[in-house]
């Protein structure tokens, strides 16, 4: 990865996680940027979000955070001084809930 990737990365994260803290307010604990993938020429970002708390309700919150998209892309356009401005993609990341079941299963071994 560039160092200009990586730059680019950095800056996205830096206005992203605060933003959602501010517009999704209650629901903020429940979020977090757990990662961000810009593409090699800079014109789409990947912004992977990790949800805590049950299904209906990470159903609910993940239907907020798609909500504020655009809010998020307007904020990032105006941090942004390159050429070309990354178009936010927002992922959802899954990887504690496949922690999780694999904890699930490993504790059913030992019974």
């Amino acid at each position: 990865m560039s160092q200009r990737v990586a730059k680019v990365e950095s800056v996205i994260r830096a206005v992203v996680a605060p933003a959602l803290l501010e517009l999704l307010e209650a629901d903020a604990a429940a979020v977090t940027v757990t990662g961000v993938d810009a593409s090699p020429d800079l014109r789409n970002v990947t912004v992977w979000i990790g949800l805590l708390g049950e299904s209906k309700q990470t159903e609910r919150i993940w239907g907020r955070v798609v909500g504020v998209r655009h809010d998020l892309q307007r904020r990032v356009n105006a941090a942004m001084t390159t050429k070309y401005v990354p178009v936010i993609h927002l992922k959802q990341d899954t990887g504690g809930e496949y922690a999780e079941n694999i904890e699930r299963l490993l504790a059913g071994l030992d019974t």
